[in-house]
């Protein structure tokens, strides 16, 4: 890892994404074995679905992606023709406002 750059991206499910739950714990493991070997950024994805996950989480990771929570908050709102309704930005921003509280609250 000498020669990398930019942020090491730790996928922290194996499988389909959306489908299964990280284990917080094994997580933080593997980013103080990853961070022990670089000093780039080390960001976490795949499975984080709720605000305890996302702040568990960050505890340890310098950054956390949500994807499929997102997509699926954003879908919910859509109408039968996959149309955006008044709801939908409300929706995925209430979505990532959690998101976000959980964060603040694990630090």
């Amino acid at each position: 890892m000498e020669n990398t750059s930019g942020f090491v991206y730790y996928v922290s499910i194996a499988g389909i994404t959306g489908t299964a739950t990280p284990d917080v714990d094994v997580v933080g493991t593997a980013v103080q074995r990853i961070k022990s070997h670089t000093d780039i950024p080390v960001v976490v994805g795949f499975g984080v679905r709720t605000p305890e996950q996302a702040g568990a989480i960050s505890k340890g990771a310098d950054g956390v992606v949500v994807g499929t929570a997102l997509v699926d908050a954003l879908k919910a709102t859509l109408t039968d023709d996959d149309n955006a309704t008044a709801s939908t930005v409300d929706s995925v921003l209430s979505l990532v406002q959690d998101l976000k509280q959980g964060i603040i609250d694990a630090t």
